[in-house]
């Protein structure tokens, strides 16, 4: 069986654990067990069992999770209880390359969380990251020196209500002055955008940082596929 390499587009800190193929750059403070767990044999074994049928008892608030998932219910049913998940259903006409990455470790506040899913190839493409607001990213998103604010719309995102999107595009080239982004930056340079999404399952209020980090999308795509994001039940 083989195991796809994370996304390039979202990255974390030391320290760096090669799994061959598999490679994951998970964030400081992974707990030692973890780190033994995903530098040994076993791994293949744990992903095979994440990768088997989901079960109603498979989230748990402090469970370490390393998984691979071919659509977003089992991608959901992997991860803490408290998480809200989103799928766009707008994607440009882009098809998602490859499986969901799942990541989560920690406990309270060291937890961290982590789904990330990619679309299209190279050009055009986008790659979608989200983690449960309360937690820290256990796979970060590459940051961009270039990139530059261009707008802060409002959408309405669910049944949500009104939600804030900014967007960037990576103009600020080196070697440059420094100028404002505009709208068609996004789609010469590459664009981002970032947003947190609200909803309630049960009553329970739930936030989710996303962010979708284009290559070759316009501005208006990009803010077409995040206006499309709805809660995975």
């Amino acid at each position: 069986m083989r195991h796809r390499v994370l996304d390039p587009s979202y990255s974390c800190p030391v320290p760096l654990i090669r799994l061959a193929p598999l490679r994951l750059r998970l964030g400081i403070g992974v707990p030692r067990a973890v780190v033994w767990a995903l530098g040994s044999a076993l791994v293949l074994a744990l992903v095979l069992a994440l990768g088997a049928a989901p079960s109603v008892h498979a989230a748990q608030g402090t469970q370490d999770v390393v998984r691979s998932s071919t659509n977003y219910g089992r991608a959901l049913s992997a991860l803490d209880d408290d998480v809200t998940l989103w799928r766009p259903t707008y994607t440009a006409s882009l098809r998602r390359n490859g499986p969901i990455d799942v990541i989560a470790y920690g406990k309270g506040d060291k937890r961290a969380t982590f789904a990330g899913s990619t679309y299209g190839k190279r050009v055009p493409s986008f790659t979608l990251s989200q983690k449960a607001a309360q937690t820290r990213w256990a796979a970060t998103p590459v940051s961009h020196e270039t990139a530059g604010l261009v707008r802060t719309p409002s959408i309405r995102l669910d049944d949500a209500g009104n939600v804030r999107v900014r967007i960037f595009a990576n103009c600020r080239q080196p070697g440059t002055s420094l100028r404002s982004c505009t709208a068609a930056d996004v789609a010469k340079f590459g664009g981002t955008a970032e947003l947190l999404a609200r909803s309630t399952v049960d009553g329970d209020p739930r936030a989710t940082t996303v962010r979708i980090d284009s290559n070759g999308l316009s501005y208006r795509q990009l803010l077409r596929v995040a206006r499309g994001l709805v809660p995975v039940s």
